[in-house]
């Protein structure tokens, strides 16, 4: 059996509109969401209001709460689909008993949280060491088809910046070009 077939039969399908959330910070979601159709946004909200942009979430994307998988703490991040998205939801421990009786998924799913580590890794280097046109020039290479997906609102979000520095950021770009 392949692993998207196991992740299939674990997994519970479900369907959300534009705008509904998976979960939001404060909820208890111990499920992880594999991500079979649509495009969805993870994101902070401050105490004052602010939204923080996480990561942008795709096609055979993966995504949950860790922290409330695996400790049973309140989900610390609010998870809404972007648009309408078809998904796979699998109860975290499950997703756990089935890697602990089956080697070959058990290397999988290990393989998904090195791929989550060196994902954090990358933008926590970005934030830290490289500036704000930097950042929206990789997030141009990396992911061109979110582009004209996502409000220029978001994207600068996403990047840590105001709607007019992005936008400040654009026009300097295309000033270079």
């Amino acid at each position: 059996m392949t692993e998207q077939s196991i992740l299939k039969t674990i997994g519970k399908p479900l369907h959300r509109n534009k705008s509904e959330f998976l979960f939001k910070q404060g909820d208890l979601d111990t499920s992880v969401y594999v991500v079979t159709s649509g495009l969805l946004k993870a994101y902070y909200l401050t105490i004052d209001g602010k939204e923080l942009i996480k990561s942008f979430i795709q096609e055979g994307d993966i995504i949950g709460s860790l922290i409330a998988c695996s400790s049973s703490e309140p989900c610390t991040f609010n998870l809404m689909c972007l648009e309408e998205s078809s998904l796979l939801r699998i109860p975290f421990t499950k997703l756990q008993e089935v890697a602990a009786s089956n080697p070959s998924f058990s290397s999988f799913v290990n393989n998904i949280l090195i791929d989550l580590a060196i994902k954090k890794e990358l933008r926590e280097f970005e934030f830290l060491c490289l500036s704000a046109s930097e950042r929206y020039t990789l997030f141009k290479q990396r992911s061109p088809e979110l582009l004209d997906k996502i409000t220029q609102n978001d994207i600068a979000r996403y990047l840590g910046i105001t709607p007019v520095a992005l936008s400040r950021i654009k026009q300097r770009q295309i000033s270079k070009s």
